[in-house]
C-alpha cells in the first residue's frame, strides 16, 4: 500500500449535535429559562443559545465549505454527527410520564417548537454536492431513564423546561445517552433503534460513532462493530477513563488503532470560535492539524453545531467567518479532505470510495497502480465514467452490478449513468 499519512496531509472534520433538539427552541424559552441551575453553568452559558439548525444555517455553512479546493482539487466535506430522534412531549405529558420507554418524533420530522422548514432538504442538497457526510451521534442524546424519572419525581427545573419543548435539566446535564448510569438494556435498545433509523434516513448504514459527551462503555463498541460500525470517534476524550491527559498523549502517538474491525480516530483536535478562548481558536488548530500530520495520521478537527447554528444570528456569522479561516489556511497547505468512513477504507485497503449523492463518487486510490478495484453499483446505474481528479488517467467500467476500476495512484470522480 503506497500511502504516506504524513505526505497526504488528511484532514477529517467531526461535527457533532446536527439534529439535536436542545438547548432551547427559541428565544422565549431561553429568555424564562435563563434562571435555572443548567443554564447558570459554565456549559449553560455556552450552550444556552444553541438551537436546532435551521434551513438557512445548513446553506450558509455549505457556502462556506464551497469556497475552497483541497490539495486534491476536491471541496471540503463536514461529517455531521446527527441526533435522529426527539422526545414526543405530547404523548409524555398524555401518559404523564408513566412510560417504559420515551415516545419520539424522528427526523426529518420534530417537535412542534422545533420545526425548521427545509432544513433537511438544505441537507439533501449538500450531501448531493458532497459537502455533508452524516454520521452517528445518538438516537436521542439524553440520559433517558434519569430524565424520565425526574419529570416524574415532579423536579421543578426539568417540569418547567419540559413546558418550553427541552430536556435541558440538572439531571440530564449529569449523564448522557450511553453512560453507565443508564440500564444496560436500555442502552442496547436505544443503539440499535440509532442504527435503524439513521439508515431509513440516510440509505445508508452509518461507518461512525461518536458517543455523545464522550460518555460510553466497551459494551457499546462492541454492540456497535456487530451492527456495521468501524469507527470510533473520541476515543483519546472518553469521560471516565484513568490517566486521561497520558492516556490522550499515548492515543496520539499511535496510528492507525484498532480493536478488533473497529478503527479509532486520533485525538480530537478542538475547534469552538464560538467559546471565545485562543486555546480553542484559528490558530491553535491550525497548529495541531500539522502537529498530527507530523506524527503520520490525520487531523481529526472537532466543531461542534453550537458554534455555526444558534438563536443569535451574529454568534453563527462569526462561527462561519472563524471556519472561513482555518479552512483558508488548510487549503493553503494542500490539505485532504475526508471522512472516517474513507480514513477506514485507506487504512484497510489503501482506497476508498465515497458517494457524491446520486449522481457519483469519488475514488482515492493508493495501492499498486492499474490494481482493480471493485465495489458495488448503486441501485440503476449501469455505466460510469471519470470527470475529474487528480489521478494520472484509468478506465472504469460497469457489469453485472458490480465497478471495476484500474487507476493509477490519485483521486478520480466518478459520474454515474443510468439506462
Amino acid at each position: 500500500m503506497n500511502l504516506d499519512w504524513a505526505r497526504l496531509r488528511a484532514v477529517v472534520i467531526e461535527s457533532d449535535d446536527w439534529g439535536l433538539c436542545a438547548w432551547v427552541p427559541d428565544a422565549q424559552a431561553r429568555r424564562v429559562l435563563s434562571d435555572l441551575p443548567a443554564f447558570r453553568t459554565a456549559a449553560g452559558r455556552r450552550y444556552g443559545g444553541s438551537t436546532l439548525e435551521s434551513a438557512d444555517d445548513v446553506r450558509r455553512l455549505g457556502e462556506a465549505l464551497g469556497e475552497f479546493r483541497g490539495g486534491d482539487g476536491f471541496q471540503p466535506v463536514w461529517q455531521a454527527n446527527t441526533i435522529l430522534a426527539a422526545p414526543d412531549y405530547a404523548a409524555m405529558r398524555a401518559k404523564e410520564f408513566a412510560l417504559d420507554a420515551m415516545p419520539l418524533i424522528a427526523l426529518p420530522e420534530t417537535p412542534s417548537r422545533w420545526q425548521r422548514p427545509g432544513m433537511w432538504a438544505e441537507v439533501g442538497e449538500l450531501r448531493e454536492a458532497g459537502l455533508w457526510w452524516p454520521e452517528l451521534h445518538g438516537l436521542h442524546h439524553l440520559p433517558e431513564t434519569a430524565w424520565m424519572a425526574a419529570l416524574r419525581r415532579g423536579a421543578d427545573d426539568a417540569r418547567r423546561a419540559f413546558e418550553h419543548q427541552t430536556p435541558v435539566c440538572a439531571a440530564v446535564t449529569r449523564g448522557s445517552e450511553y453512560d453507565a448510569s443508564e440500564p444496560a438494556a436500555g442502552r442496547k435498545r436505544r443503539l440499535a433503534q440509532a442504527v435503524e433509523r439513521f439508515t431509513a434516513l440516510v440509505d445508508r448504514g452509518p461507518t461512525s460513532l461518536c458517543p455523545p459527551d464522550y460518555l460510553w462503555n466497551n459494551s457499546l463498541e462492541t454492540q456497535a462493530e456487530s451492527l456495521g460500525i468501524r469507527v470510533i470517534q473520541g476515543k483519546s476524550e472518553q469521560q471516565g477513563a484513568s490517566l486521561a491527559r497520558a492516556r490522550r498523549w499515548w492515543h496520539g502517538q499511535k496510528w492507525p488503532r484498532f480493536r478488533g474491525q473497529r478503527l479509532y480516530m486520533p485525538p480530537r483536535i478542538a475547534f469552538e470560535p464560538g467559546a471565545g478562548d485562543p486555546r480553542v481558536g484559528v490558530a491553535a488548530a491550525h497548529r495541531a492539524a500539522r502537529s498530527a500530520w507530523r506524527r503520520r495520521q490525520p487531523a481529526v478537527i472537532s466543531t461542534h453545531r453550537v458554534n455555526y447554528a444558534h438563536l443569535d444570528a451574529d454568534h453563527s456569522e462569526a462561527g462561519r467567518a472563524a471556519l472561513r479561516d482555518l479552512l483558508r489556511l488548510l487549503a493553503q497547505d494542500s490539505a485532504v479532505f475526508l471522512t472516517d468512513a474513507e480514513a477506514w477504507q485507506l487504512v484497510t485497503r489503501g482506497w476508498s470510495v465515497r458517494e457524491i449523492g446520486v449522481r457519483g463518487a469519488l475514488l482515492r486510490f493508493h495501492g499498486v497502480p492499474r490494481e482493480p478495484v471493485r465495489f458495488a453499483a448503486p441501485a440503476g446505474v449501469t455505466g460510469a465514467a471519470f470527470q475529474e481528479g487528480r489521478g494520472d488517467g484509468g478506465e472504469v467500467r460497469v457489469a453485472a452490478g458490480t465497478v471495476e476500476a484500474r487507476v493509477n495512484v490519485g483521486e478520480y470522480l466518478i459520474e454515474w449513468s443510468r439506462a
